[in-house]
């Protein structure tokens, strides 16, 4: 069983200092020989995977040995852009996330469309959501090169408390006025009636778009990124919405500092009847120990204008292959095998994977196993790119400002975006 070679932060800082001194210090693991296949990854990944069981069969049939190291997110994105600046062949696969997929990343990963003639995917292409497949394109069109597959993406849902809106006679909302509405109806005594991401920075930013995005609202102009584009009436819709939750006190005032944990326990402990969260988080209100909303909580995608065919941000991770690899039909190998439909089908149900295939949404089996999965099956057809800029983490925080200040009331929400807006399109010239 391939077994990962886990690094802590005061490691990875070493590496980095290594680096800059023109000496890159590998571990022993990934000196690679030519029996051996190399994947850089997040433990959670790796974890979903069965701690490399899954890839038994894999080495079996390829006889080969896959050897897995782990960083956590904020140092596996700098590993990695480490590793392919100085054209290092130490690993062969990477696992890629859109949080940190950059133009000057994509130069050094190996375009897949090769590949993938020579060794088609079994399915298709077109059996993984196509904002998926797209997110991972450079440029970001239908029509840009292939850079990774993605292995474990998904996006937002609306979660609600199916036994209140039952008991109610209430209807499951499909507009942003009809979420408003019925948090209305749901607030009553010490619970509210939604709860939200209203922290300043990027959870706060991104959570914001989970409303404005499916009303029709981008967050830059897509496909070159080089000018803001939320401040529409989608967005002031959007943001309107937010402020009136907490003036009508259908949401806590605290929400101004909510991050994700906040509000999965808010609604985990009966605070707090529905909100906007990653599909991914479901597992943590099916969790006798920990949740007082076991087989409760109803799943639906996000409130949206119907008319929009890209209604909502896509995020997560793909599979990419290193320029400099020395294996690369055996790496891509391995990512054809982790993101095949077999293998998507035993993660999400052993595991709570993110499925990124179609076809895997629609197998009874899992929709069985996964609660999620048939809002997920209407939802991630209609997903849509994030932005690729190195800008993005600032354009986080300056939106953000932005947004606090309208959250707290301090501005009319289209001033708030104008504001921004002015100050994101100068970061981006």
């Amino acid at each position: 069983m391939p077994k990962p070679t886990d690094f802590t932060r005061r490691q990875f800082v070493a590496g980095a200092t290594a680096l800059s001194a023109g000496v890159l210090a590998m571990p022993n693991v990934l000196r690679a020989q030519a029996h051996t296949l190399s994947w850089v990854t997040h433990p959670a990944i790796f974890e979903a995977t069965g701690k490399g069981e899954l890839l038994k069969a894999f080495e079996e049939t390829n006889k080969v040995k896959v050897e897995i190291v782990t960083f956590p997110t904020e140092a596996l994105g700098p590993r990695i852009q480490q590793e392919l600046i100085s054209r290092s062949s130490s690993f062969d696969v990477m696992s890629l996330a859109d949080a940190f997929w950059t133009t000057s990343v994509a130069r050094f990963v190996e375009p897949l469309d090769a590949l993938a003639a020579a060794s088609p995917v079994a399915g298709g292409i077109e059996d993984f959501a196509p904002g998926f497949i797209q997110q991972f394109r450079v440029p970001q069109t239908l029509e840009g090169p292939i850079l990774g597959i993605p292995q474990r993406m998904s996006c937002s849902l609306l979660y609600y408390r199916k036994d209140l809106l039952e008991a109610k006679g209430l209807k499951v909302p499909t507009t942003i006025q009809e979420f408003y509405e019925t948090a209305g109806k749901l607030t009553e005594g010490d619970r509210f009636g939604a709860v939200y991401q209203g922290v300043q920075g990027q959870a706060g930013t991104l959570d914001f778009y989970e409303y404005a995005a499916p009303q029709g609202a981008d967050l830059l102009t897509a496909p070159d990124w080089k000018t803001a584009a939320f401040n529409t009436p989608a967005g002031v819709e959007a943001l309107d919405i937010r402020r009136k939750l907490i003036a009508d006190k259908y949401v806590s005032e605290g929400v101004v500092s909510y991050g994700f944990d906040d509000c999965i326990n808010a609604i985990a402990q009966q605070r707090a009847a529905m909100s906007v969260l990653y599909s991914a988080y479901w597992p943590r209100f099916e969790d006798i120990k920990t949740s007082q909303v076991v087989g409760k909580i109803g799943y639906a995608p996000t409130f949206a204008d119907p008319s929009k065919k890209q209604a909502y941000p896509a995020r997560g991770w793909c599979m990419s292959v290193n320029a400099a690899s020395k294996n690369k039909e055996l790496a891509w190998e391995l990512i054809k095998f982790v993101t095949d439909a077999p293998q998507q089908k035993w993660m999400a149900i052993n595991k709570g994977n993110p499925v990124t295939r179609l076809s895997v949404l629609a197998d009874p089996e899992v929709q069985a196993a996964v609660p999620v999965a048939a809002a997920l099956k209407d939802a991630l057809p209609k997903t849509k790119v994030m932005p690729n800029v190195s800008q993005l983490p600032k354009v986080y925080d300056t939106l953000g400002l932005s947004l606090g200040q309208a959250l707290a009331g301090a501005k009319p929400a289209a001033d708030a975006l104008a504001e921004a807006e002015a100050a994101v399109n100068a970061i981006l010239a």
